[in-house]
């Protein structure tokens, strides 16, 4: 066997056993207010975004999040880089998932819902942010308690009639953030 060759087989090697490390989840906030439901959607195309920090480098696989949309709806779901602790519109990765995945329609569920990437974003240790689009449909998204339960970030929401500015999510009592699970597989 050539030099070559064999440099060729070590790298797919490597490359297989980089995808054979299982997901872990690297931020979360579980935390659910089941009285409060956020729209994603509507009338005023609603949009919703969580930053989250990362520890260690790796490749993030998916995003779990509490939600139930309309069937006809599509969810747009993007990585996206922060500046200040907000999405900054710098997308790192993108996955679009039809409403139907989401639904949970004569009886509402409570419970995350995966959103697997299939172009997976690399990522190092730092600030980022998903975001949460829905366009044709509606959705409904669960959030977190009263205050800030996630040291690692906020919670934010725009909407048609807001400016063009992400705004920190709020309620009655408070700063909020989305419930919420990221997945990375480390390097």
């Amino acid at each position: 066997m050539t030099i070559r060759k064999l440099g060729l087989l070590a790298a797919l090697l490597a490359a297989g056993n980089a995808a054979a490390v299982e997901p872990e989840v690297a931020a979360e906030q579980v935390n659910l207010d089941t009285t409060q439901l956020l729209a994603l959607g509507g009338s005023v195309q609603q949009r919703l975004a969580q930053a989250f920090e990362l520890f260690e480098p790796g490749v993030l696989s998916h995003v779990m999040v509490p939600m139930s949309c309309q069937p006809k709806a599509t969810i747009y779901v993007t990585i996206e880089k922060t500046s200040g602790g907000v999405p900054d519109g710098t997308i790192l990765a993108a996955q679009k998932v039809p409403g139907y995945v989401f639904t949970s329609i004569p009886t509402p569920a409570i419970g995350m819902r995966m959103v697997e990437f299939v172009r997976p974003a690399k990522l190092e240790a730092g600030q980022y942010a998903f975001t949460l689009t829905a366009k044709g449909g509606d959705c409904g998204v669960y959030v977190g308690p009263n205050g800030s339960t996630y040291p690692g970030g906020r919670g934010f929401f725009i909407a048609d009639g807001n400016g063009p500015a992400w705004i920190e999510l709020f309620g009655a009592g408070g700063v909020r953030d989305l419930a919420f699970q990221v997945y990375l597989r480390p390097l």
